[in-house]
């Protein structure tokens, strides 16, 4: 952390640099990798961002949907704010289970997609709090931060790895108090490994990721469709047939060698029954949903992704009975 100024402040500083310590030690002992980075920092992020818009390296309109609010976002900052947070921890699959077609069907919810205000930025909050130290949640390009501070390094397939935890990590940033005027700042490094591997671009059957450098065609990526209104259909120049999850895709992580043996799968909450199932195919609202189906909604974090349930949920659910009986063909 920071340090020197007037002989009046080094006591200050050096109290600073302590609680720094005690917290980059706590989130040691919770699994967690922490870096701080100076304020300022953040502006070098959008400048980043821009400069690939500019050199045509990120589809236009995916940045004006997906990363313009960070413009505005990064001076939006509390005045009390004296350092960003960067945290990256261990993060779950979801497993969510559905009755439909006479039997039970077990869908997979890819880490980071739900439980987002029990996890990561609501939990490095409460450790700071224990501390002492103010914090907020940051609206920022958190994959591009991490690597920037050197806490993980990108995979080609876009997503970021940490030593430990491969990609099934959840990067969370905060604003804190804990003054910072130092802090490492690098050019983002992709794993060795990616250089003479490609098993991400093989198992990506939408052809999104490049097998040259580390681009990755975001307008081509499952997961940007899904996360559409329900009333923008799929690009007919591309197939999802394939899709096994109603939300996200594993496809890529999972034949990554260096995710080998690291997923976690936990039970998101209490299967939807076979009504239940069909009034979400159907398209209900959640005004027009018995309250235990939308307490299981919430139970399981995926109420907002209500509106695009029918047309992911269906292809989802009827890949996977295909899968299955082909499997066991």
């Amino acid at each position: 952390m920071g340090r020197g100024g007037p002989a009046n402040l080094v006591g200050v500083v050096m109290d600073a640099d302590r609680v720094a310590l005690g917290v980059l030690k706590a989130a040691k002992r919770c699994r967690w990798a922490a870096r701080f980075v100076p304020m300022e920092r953040r502006f070098d992020l959008w400048r980043e961002l821009e400069n690939h818009r500019q050199r045509e390296e990120l589809d236009e309109t995916f940045f004006e949907e997906r990363l313009r609010i960070f413009q505005s976002a990064m001076c939006e900052t509390p005045g009390w704010a004296g350092s960003i947070l960067v945290v990256a921890m261990p993060d779950p699959a979801f497993r969510i289970r559905f009755e439909w077609h006479d039997r039970e069907v077990a869908l997979t919810v890819p880490p980071t997609f739900i439980h987002a205000n029990t996890r990561g930025e609501s939990q490095a909050i409460d450790l700071l709090a224990g501390h002492g130290v103010r914090a907020e949640t940051a609206v920022l390009p958190k994959k591009l931060l991490a690597a920037r501070c050197g806490l993980t390094k990108y995979g080609r397939n876009g997503i970021t790895y940490r030593e430990g935890l491969g990609s099934y990590h959840r990067i969370c940033c905060l604003y804190t108090e804990i003054p910072c005027d130092q802090g490492v700042w690098k050019t983002p490094e992709a794993l060795d490994s990616c250089a003479s591997c490609g098993a991400c671009v093989q198992a990506c059957p939408a052809g999104a990721i490049e097998s040259e450098g580390f681009r990755v065609r975001a307008e081509r990526c499952l997961t940007y469709w899904q996360e559409k209104p329900a009333g923008i259909p799929y690009p007919e120049e591309l197939d999802f047939s394939w899709q096994e999850q109603f939300i996200g895709c594993l496809r890529c992580q999972a034949a990554c060698p260096q995710n080998r043996g690291r997923l976690t799968t936990e039970e998101a909450g209490p299967p939807f029954s076979a009504e239940e199932t069909a009034r979400l195919l159907r398209g209900a609202g959640a005004e027009e949903l018995p309250e235990e189906t939308v307490g299981k909604l919430k139970q399981h974090d995926i109420l907002e992704y209500l509106d695009v349930l029918p047309r992911n949920l269906e292809a989802s659910l009827r890949n996977a009975h295909r899968f299955r009986a082909q499997g066991n063909a």
